[in-house]
C-alpha cells in the first residue's frame, strides 16, 4: 500500500534529481561557452572589437613571457643575424620564426638555431604552399602560437633588422607608465618623414617622440594591445597590404592610441624591402 509519506518522499526525490540535472547542464553550458570563447580568441577568429570586448573578461591575464616574431623567406643570412642579435641582447625572449616556404638553406639554418637554443619555435612551410609574400600571414600564424603562452608582449622584427641594445624594459615602462599603446624600434629620417611626431615625453633622461602611426620594421605590442587588436587579417596572394604590416598602425590610429619611438634600437642591414621586391614582381 502506497502511503502519503512515500508519495511525498518520491516526489521530493524526483524534484531533487531534476534540479541536480538542471544545475549540471547549466555548469556544462557555462564551461563550454568559456572554452569556446578561449578557442575562438586563440585562433584569431574574433573579428570585431565588440566581440573581443564581449569575451575579454574570460581571457587569462598576461604571463611573464616576451615573444619576438620574425617572418623570413629565402634570406637565411639576414635571418640568422637578426635572431642572433635578439637572443644576444634579450636572451629571455621566446623567438618564433615563420618561414613561408624558403627554397634556400633557411631550413638548415633554422634547425641549427633551434638546436642551439637561439630560436624556440619554428613554423615552416614547403615552397609555394602558403601566401609567399605576405608578412601579415606569417605574423598571424606566429600570433596564434604565441597566444597560447599568454605573453605580456609581442615584438615583431623584419628579418633585415639587427638589434643594437636591450629594449624590453624600456618598452614595458613606456607602456605602463607613459600611457603608450605601442613602441616602434626604428626611427630614421624616412620614418620621421612618413610618421611625424605629435609630441614628446621624458623617459630615462632622454626625449622620446610620440606619434599616431608607425613603420612595421620592428615594433613592440603590450598585452592590452594584443587583446584589443588581435592578429592581423590576411588574404592569399601578393597584396601590398599583406606584405607590409599596416594593420597595427591603422588599429592604433583608429583607437586614438599613441606610439613611442625608441631611437637607435635596431639597424637595417641594407637590403631591398619586401615592398620593393613585390613591386618588381608585378612589373
Amino acid at each position: 500500500m502506497i502511503t502519503p509519506l512515500f508519495v511525498i518522499t518520491a516526489v521530493t526525490l524526483a524534484l531533487l534529481i531534476v534540479i541536480g540535472v538542471l544545475i549540471f547542464l547549466k555548469i556544462q553550458r557555462t564551461h563550454w561557452r568559456t572554452v569556446d570563447a578561449m578557442q575562438r580568441w586563440v585562433v584569431g577568429s574574433l573579428t570585431s572589437i565588440e566581440t573581443r570586448l564581449r569575451y575579454q573578461s574570460e581571457l587569462p591575464t598576461a604571463g611573464n613571457d616576451d615573444v619576438a616574431i620574425v617572418v623570413s623567406r629565402d634570406r637565411s643570412a639576414l635571418l640568422s643575424a637578426c635572431v642572433r642579435s635578439i637572443h644576444h641582447y634579450e636572451p629571455s625572449a621566446i623567438i618564433i620564426v615563420v618561414d613561408p616556404g624558403s627554397a634556400d638553406e633557411t631550413s638548415a639554418v633554422l634547425e641549427e638555431l633551434r638546436r642551439s637554443g637561439v630560436v624556440r619555435i619554428v613554423i615552416a612551410h614547403a615552397p609555394n604552399t602558403v601566401a609567399q609574400w605576405q608578412k601579415g600571414y606569417g605574423i598571424h600564424e606566429a600570433w596564434r602560437v604565441a597566444a597560447l603562452l599568454h605573453p605580456r608582449s609581442i615584438t615583431v622584427f623584419d628579418d633585415d633588422m639587427t638589434l643594437q641594445e636591450p629594449f624590453l624594459s624600456d618598452c614595458r615602462e613606456l607602456c605602463e607608465r607613459q600611457d603608450v599603446d605601442a613602441v616602434a624600434l626604428q626611427r630614421d629620417a624616412t620614418q620621421v618623414k612618413n610618421h611625424p611626431s605629435v609630441g614628446s615625453i621624458e623617459h630615462n633622461g632622454q626625449r622620446i617622440d610620440i606619434g599616431t602611426s608607425f613603420n612595421g620594421a620592428a615594433f613592440y605590442l603590450p598585452w592590452k594591445a594584443l587583446i584589443a587588436w588581435g592578429p592581423p587579417p590576411y588574404n592569399e596572394g601578393k597584396r601590398e597590404s599583406g606584405v607590409e604590416d599596416w594593420y597595427y598602425s591603422r588599429a592604433l590610429a583608429s583607437s586614438n592610441g599613441r606610439v613611442a619611438f625608441l631611437p637607435r634600437v635596431v639597424e637595417q642591414q641594407g637590403v631591398v624591402s619586401l615592398r620593393d621586391a613585390l613591386s618588381r614582381t608585378q612589373m
